[in-house]
């Protein structure tokens, strides 16, 4: 088992500090004392407000079609990762999977929504124009952790989205990033964050709240 520094332990214990006081990240914010779920909840294929009841590999094909996502890893199974940079539970579950990725084990997409604060959607917008928008999501993450660490506000670069002022990338960013919403309304998910994936056998799956290494390495398995 490789080492854990003194200063790792010490970042990690802040940041779930920071999460506990903020509470869960939702459209609807709930109550500060209500975590969110970080158990399997029914597949997104079968819930009633899925686009025309698909299945399982045909929605899948059309969110990869559809959504708008930054993708890490080439390697192992993919899943859907719905983020929001004003959610520190996103920024922990961003932590969980780099080291899969980088290991081979696994590939994420990363969809990009703002749901959360005002600021979200200026923030994702400029993470998705960017000339490398992988670099622009890491840079934003370290600094959602440096924040989380620290206390302080995260410094992101925002896109201009006032009216008038908005340069056409910009704009098509926001278009892009308001489909990826309209999406987790289609199939009814109130909370962030959500993975979704692909199993082997059945439906689509969802998982709603923080998920740790442990849980995604038992899954990998199962994934296509």
């Amino acid at each position: 088992m490789a080492n854990i520094s003194i200063g790792l332990i010490v970042r990690f214990f802040l940041m779930f500090i920071a999460v506990a006081l903020i509470g869960a990240c939702a459209k609807k914010a709930p109550p500060a004392s209500t975590p969110p779920s970080s158990t399997t909840t029914a597949a997104a294929a079968q819930n009633t407000s899925t686009p025309n009841k698909m299945t399982a590999s045909n929605l899948w094909n059309l969110m990869g079609k559809r959504l708008a996502f930054i993708q890490e890893g080439h390697h192992g199974p993919i899943i859907y990762d719905f983020t929001d940079t004003n959610c520190p539970y996103c920024h922990l579950i961003y932590v969980t999977e780099a080291p899969l990725i980088r290991e081979g084990k696994l590939t994420v997409r990363y969809v990009p929504v703002a749901i959360i604060k005002p600021s979200s959607m200026p923030e994702a917008a400029a993470i998705l124009q960017a000339n490398n928008p992988i670099a622009a999501l890491q840079h934003a993450e370290q600094e959602i952790g440096n924040s989380m660490t620290t206390g302080k506000p995260a410094n992101l670069p925002q896109a201009t989205d006032s009216i008038g002022a908005a340069p056409q990338k910009t704009i098509t960013a926001i278009k892009k990033i308001e489909v990826n919403n309209k999406f987790l309304q289609e199939v009814n998910i109130n909370e962030l964050p959500d993975i979704i994936y692909l199993p082997q056998k059945g439906k689509l799956g969802l998982i709603t709240g923080f998920v740790s290494q442990k849980q995604l390495l038992a899954l990998l398995p199962k994934l296509q």
